[in-house]
């Protein structure tokens, strides 16, 4: 993985919570199934959700029956996916770092993370990920991510806002196609601790109005460390760009990423 902007922070998140919650897209069905089905869960299966966010990937988990324990850095993003999972008696959600969680006695059948694995410490992540698990579990990893496709144009026109607000120093940048992505934590199939390491993707295009698309930056980690004056003539900027050129509607499309591997 690639050096993270030292201004995005994985604690920035529960400050937008609620925008969090009305903006952030859950996972395609084909996605929650391929994780269903290659971590083998079904009704009773014993899982652990790292940095579950607002319950985005929580409530498909639960809606299969699984006894689900998710936890969750921010207390207020964590407060919304009680809420969404307050139908499930079997699903709780507890506030903490996945690094410094105590694990319980009882190990887990499966331990998933959507979208949150690269927020973890590296050098803890696969090795405490292996030690929730039972010989024989299952880690499940969603990736996101964001390829070259959609609208045509709309790249080359927004880098305009991010060289012009300090957010990029290329004026040129794409995004890979799809078949440009590297794997995702390839240091797994290098863990002593995981076997059979099985890649899966799917593609998926998501549609935005101008307010939609905007929300969803409100909460990307990069806008939230920015100045606020900033940040808000950036986002005008973008939103005036996208109802004048675009009519106020945009598609994106994504690459999911599913790495699935057997504990030994």
């Amino acid at each position: 993985m690639q050096d993270r902007d030292p201004r995005r922070k994985r604690e920035s998140f529960n400050a937008v919570a609620e925008l969090y919650e009305r903006y952030r897209p859950g996972y395609p069905d084909a996605v929650v199934a391929g994780v269903v089905q290659a971590a083998q869960l079904g009704a009773g299966s014993r899982v652990l959700e790292i940095g579950c966010g607002t319950g985005q990937l929580s409530v498909p988990l639960a809606e299969h029956g699984v006894e689900l324990v998710a936890v969750e850095l921010g207390p207020d993003l964590a407060q919304i996916a009680r809420r969404r999972l307050a139908a499930f008696s079997r699903a709780r959600v507890e506030v903490a770092a996945f690094e410094e969680w105590e694990l319980p006695k009882t190990p887990f059948d499966a331990v998933v993370c959507a979208n949150a694995f690269h927020w973890l410490d590296p050098d803890v992540r696969l090795v405490k990920a292996a030690a929730a698990l039972r010989p024989g579990g299952r880690l499940a990893v969603i990736h996101p991510h964001h390829v070259l496709g959609g609208d045509p144009g709309f790249f080359k026109d927004t880098n305009q806002c991010y060289t012009r607000w300090g957010l990029s120093d290329d004026p040129t940048w794409l995004p890979p196609t799809a078949t440009q992505i590297s794997p995702v934590y390839p240091e797994l199939e290098d863990c002593p601790d995981f076997v059979a390491v099985e890649r899966h993707r799917s593609e998926a295009v998501r549609r935005f109005t101008t307010e939609s698309y905007i929300g969803m930056l409100r909460t990307d980690s990069l806008m939230l460390g920015m100045e606020p004056e900033a940040r808000e003539g950036f986002l005008g900027d973008l939103a005036s760009l996208i109802d004048r050129r675009y009519q106020g509607r945009l598609a994106w499309r994504y690459v999911y990423e599913v790495l699935v591997a057997l504990r030994r």
